[in-house]
């Protein structure tokens, strides 16, 4: 069976990780864990939700990409891609909109899928960003960086290769992204 790769992009507080949590529970898909600077939120765990990293150790992996996004680095590794793969057929990965273009050229070898996330109205993003426990003063720093004001829209370059995943109604939005699958031809594990 050919391996699969759904690349996962949006604006902060747009539901990325929703999205990608839903395929892991309904569907059995793997998550690539990703690497950043940045320090843990309440709840996050070492290896589960991030390789939490310090700035020397975040240079020792072998990135496909990386970006520095509201004062951190965030990178994705042919290690992280790798490991998940050997565990399933289909993974998935949340990525900001510069690294989709690195996935882009880089991934030759299997089927893989981009999703742009977007929401309605872009006043839900600060109140999903505090709901996931981040302070005022962190969602507002996110939302005014130069990165989450360019993901709020998709890009022209990101158009003509993403499916476009509205995320206004959590209900409505399990529907498109089944259906999204089926056209794809991507099955449960």
């Amino acid at each position: 069976m050919m391996k699969t790769l759904i690349v996962i992009c949006g604006a902060p507080g747009s539901g990325k990780t929703t999205i990608q949590n839903y395929l892991s529970e309904k569907y059995g898909f793997q998550r690539v864990i990703t690497h950043t600077t940045r320090p843990p939120r309440i709840k996050e765990k070492n290896k589960v939700d991030y390789y939490f990293e310090s700035k020397n150790s975040f240079f020792e992996n072998h990135f496909i990409e990386y970006v520095e996004y509201a004062g951190y680095l965030y990178g994705s590794s042919y290690e992280g891609l790798e490991l998940a793969l050997r565990k399933t057929d289909t993974a998935t990965i949340v990525l900001e909109t510069e690294g989709v273009l690195s996935y882009k050229k880089a991934i030759k070898d299997m089927q893989v899928l981009f999703w742009y996330v977007k929401v309605p109205d872009i006043k839900q993003l600060a109140v999903r960003i505090l709901k996931r426990g981040e302070s005022e003063k962190e969602a507002a720093k996110r939302l005014a960086s130069a990165e989450a004001k360019r993901d709020m829209r998709i890009s022209t370059r990101l158009e003509p290769f993403c499916e476009i995943i509205e995320n206004g109604n959590w209900q409505e939005t399990t529907k498109i992204v089944d259906r999204v699958l089926k056209d794809a031809g991507v099955k449960k594990v």
